[in-house]
């Protein structure tokens, strides 16, 4: 998974940790677990914190994940390195997920996700000097080892800052926050790509990113709050770590309900189908079949963009209305006919249209199902579930636009590359919407609205 937002991650509270002179007891106050006397400000809380940090790291995360197959190509690269560098890298990310997810529940979540995020702007470095596709091999690699450890901790840090009767009204803030920061990213350095070449520009845009990563992992740790209580001393022996990581999975299996399975394999098949276009995209309507300019391409994220903005909330206030269910059939029967649209556009005009479409079903999609995968994750497993669900590569946000990773992402990004390259350009379009259209008739079955939501 390519880090240029977080909005991936969560599918990629307000607390705060007093330690009383021992490092097996810390004492948690003001936390989400429990009710405040007093209510707290939107932009004070965990939340809000998590939505303008996440905000300006999309500010340049936004100038690259649009141009990332751009970038692989003009560095000597193919559409099958394109699809290698994604499956090695989720590849690799699989180990690190498993034990992140144990880790999630048992360390400092706060001190996961700033920590982390340090050596990812570390790593950023890699990315600005690469002189060849080979170094952006090494860079996701690195980067999906410890986005692996990360993402559990993050998606679970999340989880904890919403409440089951205003998660609907707080997922679409975080769909809507975040992207914000970003609206004008693409089409400003689609401009610089056209105007400079698109290794110069892009190596601007990740200098970008470098100094919006640092500064927000700065504001995470000064002013995030614990959400977890933590009691346990840590075993760090490794091998004592894979027993307990192995002990915990199963545990968590056992208390999977069915209708949880049914979303997980749900959400594999929707990653899958994703992964088979979403490295490839620019590729096609910049390169190879639409020949629109990268300017144009910019501005068609842009307003993508834009509706994710103007559409989350009001989604999210419909299916508290009608419910997550109708919302998401909904969005997955569509999905089919506008990646048709995308695949036969002859211009900009009619990919500008289709791409619109896409983002109005995927931001539908994703609010609703956000919220109901959160609905089923019991809060003590939470930090393993999504470590699950990563390993696995299921998406808890059924949107085109949040492409992950995993072992069906591994999967899905190298057959895309191989269709890509040695089919048609059209296939892996055309193999997705037949993919989304039959996981529809399964979600008609299988997905179902809980008669109880977790906190």
């Amino acid at each position: 998974m390519l880090r240029t937002s977080e909005n991936c991650v969560a599918f990629y509270g307000g607390s705060n940790t007093l330690i009383n002179g021992s490092s097996k007891t810390r004492v948690l106050i003001g936390s989400a677990n429990k009710p405040m006397a007093k209510k707290q400000s939107i932009l004070r809380s965990n939340l809000g914190i998590l939505a303008i940090t996440s905000g300006m790291w999309t500010f340049g995360g936004s100038m690259i994940g649009p141009f990332w197959g751009l970038y692989v190509l003009y560095l000597g690269g193919s559409p099958f390195h394109i699809g290698l560098i994604s499956s090695v890298s989720s590849a690799l990310a699989l180990l690190p997920s498993m034990f992140g997810g144990y880790l999630a529940d048992r360390l400092s979540r706060k001190k996961m996700v700033y920590g982390l995020q340090v050596l990812l702007a570390v790593n950023t470095f890699v990315y600005i000097f690469a002189r060849n596709w080979v170094w952006l091999l090494v860079a996701r690699s690195f980067e999906a080892i410890i986005s692996g450890f990360r993402n559990p901790a993050f998606s679970s840090f999340l989880a904890d800052s919403t409440r089951a009767d205003e998660r609907m009204r707080n997922y679409g803030l975080w769909n809507t926050v975040p992207p914000l920061f970003g609206l004008v990213s693409p089409y400003l350095i689609g401009v610089f790509m056209d105007k400079y070449g698109v290794i110069q520009a892009q190596r601007w845009a990740y200098v970008v990113l470098l100094i919006v990563t640092s500064v927000t992992a700065y504001i995470r740790y000064r002013y995030l709050d614990e959400t977890k209580l933590v009691t346990d001393k840590l075993d760090i022996n490794p091998r004592h770590m894979v027993k307990e990581t192995l002990k915990d999975f199963r545990e968590t299996i056992k208390v999977l309900s069915r209708q949880t399975w049914a979303l997980i394999l749900l959400g594999a098949i929707y990653q899958f189908g994703v992964s088979l276009i979403s490295v490839f995209m620019v590729n096609y309507a910049v390169e190879d079949v639409i020949h629109v300019s990268s300017s144009d391409w910019g501005l068609i994220n842009t307003v993508s963009t834009v509706i994710v903005i103007t559409t989350s909330i009001p989604f999210a206030m419909l299916a508290e209305r009608v419910g997550k269910r109708r919302l998401i059939l909904i969005s997955l029967f569509a999905t089919p006919f506008a990646i048709l649209g995308f695949t036969y556009s002859p211009g900009v005009s009619m990919a500008l249209l289709s791409f619109s479409v896409l983002t109005v079903l995927g931001s539908m999609g994703s609010v609703a199902s956000q919220a109901l995968f959160t609905d089923y994750f019991p809060s003590s497993h939470r930090g393993r579930i999504n470590a699950l669900t990563s390993v696995v590569g299921s998406m808890q946000s059924f949107s085109f636009l949040m492409a992950g990773g995993g072992i069906v992402g591994s999967l899905g990004t190298i057959v895309g590359g191989l269709l890509y390259g040695r089919v048609s350009y059209a296939s892996p379009f055309l193999t997705m919407a037949a993919i989304i259209m039959m996981m529809a008739l399964l979600s008609l079955r299988y997905v179902v609205e809980p008669g109880k939501q977790e906190e």
